[in-house]
């Protein structure tokens, strides 16, 4: 016997002109030509190509990657390519990264230096002593506030750390990294506001979303010291202009260096060209032919690495022992909080085209990784996860279980009410399916996916006297939903029991809560 393996080559499309020439040298990596009806399934951007919504919903179907050469992704709609299951990789990100915290850390130390405000000042002929214009500040006693924490902030920090061991740094995000900041010896600062009125540097590096436009307001600007300045590394967008016109005017700041600008380029007769405490940049950060070289050359590598080809089979298998080992530990989990029913319900995650999932016939307090198959013993399993997979691309993960408080709930002809703080992770998240028997046929998987459909962005589903399935990017998120989902279900039953009068909380209050 011989056994032949063939995959079909991966289509490449390159919207824009690369700054350097692409040269492909995996035969396995093809341009797309839809004359020849071949669509692509990778597309090459950059920061000028813009990837919105309509761009996005337009691509075919066959489009799985969108690789951009670019540090940012603000110009990409990132939630309409979860949605279509398209995954965002950057290229020349290592190179970016460097390039960019070598640039902007230059531009603290000389902002701090106040060396920008020397140039061509002439040395005094006459009447120079040792404390002539000794206004600077080193950076080992200086403190620096960065805002977002993202992988140029990190290494930012990092090299900051090497240089000026004793310098206090002091941060903002939306997302606290409490491992790295002990590791480097920051400070979190849960206000914007209150960072800038510590800092002698202000240095925004955060992404551009709706949550960080004009993140540097007025009201921002106004608490930095006559001594300070600000230092912008992000978007232009991030820092309100005209607020920082203003502060620059009056001198209520020190200095603005500024890599970014809102409108990018500012118009010629805009106020800022003309201080003389401004110091624009051509957004020239990353403006080096390595950096040019990286954004192609990576293009290959990713895309062998994301199918798979050649030696980047490694990765898959790796992977696939990651996932194993997080759906066994889940398993495990379930059956240490008493949230198991013996060898029933199931976890899954998907993989390659299609999915691990539980074996069937198997305690899951004895589940390995080993254990876990690609299709199930249990068909109510597979008619179930299939059909959510069908449905939501960006699902990666699935657990159903038909635990007591939950399956009590999914009895009650109101269903589901969040009530609690915990709640306002289901808070307009849960999608209702009403009982079909033993979902042990194929035709059911349509109607349950219509259900899924029927709620955007839902991260469960309710159905109403079975049980329920928690869904979404990983198997340890998944489980934790599940995890609290029963724990709601337990309090919403408390609540009906004790006879008392049912106090929901404000509209306002879960919606907010459901955003953060």
């Amino acid at each position: 016997w011989g056994v032949f393996h063939m995959r079909k080559p991966v289509v490449l499309q390159v919207t824009v002109k690369p700054p350097v020439p692409f040269h492909r040298t995996n035969h396995l990596i093809v341009d797309a030509n839809e004359e020849n009806g071949e669509q692509a399934n990778v597309v090459v951007v950059d920061i000028l190509k813009k990837m919105q919504k309509e761009t996005i919903d337009a691509l075919p179907s066959t489009v799985e990657l969108i690789i951009t050469m670019s540090a940012g992704l603000d110009h990409i709609d990132l939630d309409a390519c979860k949605a279509k299951g398209v995954v965002v990789k950057n290229s020349g990100r290592d190179e970016i990264t460097a390039h960019v915290v070598q640039y902007c850390l230059s531009f603290i130390i000389i902002g701090l230096r106040d060396a920008l405000n020397q140039l061509s000042l002439p040395f005094p002929a006459k009447g120079w002593d040792l404390n002539w214009n000794c206004e600077g500040k080193p950076l080992t006693s200086a403190t620096i506030a960065i805002i977002g924490l993202g992988h140029i902030a990190k290494a930012l920090i990092e090299e900051i750390r090497k240089i000026g061991p004793d310098a206090r740094i002091i941060y903002n995000t939306r997302t606290r990294d409490c491992d790295f900041e002990s590791k480097h010896n920051l400070m979190y600062v849960a206000d914007v506001a209150d960072l800038a009125s510590q800092c002698d540097v202000l240095v925004p590096m955060c992404a551009l979303t709706k949550q960080t436009e004009h993140l540097i307001n007025q009201d921002v600007i106004s608490q930095l010291k006559p001594d300070a300045g600000l230092i912008n590394m992000s978007r232009g967008k991030v820092v309100d202009t005209d607020a920082l016109t203003e502060a620059l005017k009056t001198k209520s700041i020190k200095y603005a260096i500024l890599d970014t600008t809102y409108p990018e380029p500012l118009p010629s007769g805009h106020p800022l060209w003309n201080l003389d405490n401004c110091f624009v940049f051509p957004h020239y950060a990353t403006n080096t032919m390595a950096v040019r070289e990286a954004l192609v050359s990576e293009i290959e590598p990713i895309i062998a690495d994301h199918y798979g080809l050649g030696h980047s089979d490694a990765r898959r298998k790796a992977e696939e022992k990651a996932l194993r080992f997080d759906l066994a530990v889940a398993h495990r989990l379930t059956a240490k909080y008493g949230m198991d029913m013996l060898v029933w319900n199931h976890i899954s995650a998907r993989h390659r085209t299609g999915c691990l999932i539980t074996p069937g016939r198997k305690m899951w307090d004895k589940m390995t990784p080993d254990d876990l198959v690609y299709s199930s013993s249990n068909v109510t399993a597979n008619v179930i996860h299939d059909a959510l997979y069908s449905a939501r691309p960006d699902i990666k993960a699935i657990i159903h279980l038909h635990t007591p408080a939950a399956t009590a709930v999914s009895c009650l002809e109101e269903g589901f009410v969040p009530v609690t703080q915990d709640g306002a992770y289901f808070y307009g998240k849960v999608a209702n399916y009403d009982w079909d028997g033993l979902s042990d046929d194929a035709a059911e998987g349509p109607a349950i996916a219509c259900a899924v459909k029927a709620v955007e962005g839902c991260n469960t589903l309710l159905m109403h006297n079975h049980g329920f399935v928690c869904f979404g990017p990983s198997v340890r998120h998944v489980w934790v939903l599940a995890y609290y989902f029963e724990k709601c279900c337990e309090i919403q039953l408390r609540v009906m029991q004790s006879g008392g009068k049912l106090r929901r909380p404000a509209k306002v209050a879960m919606q907010k809560a459901a955003e953060d």
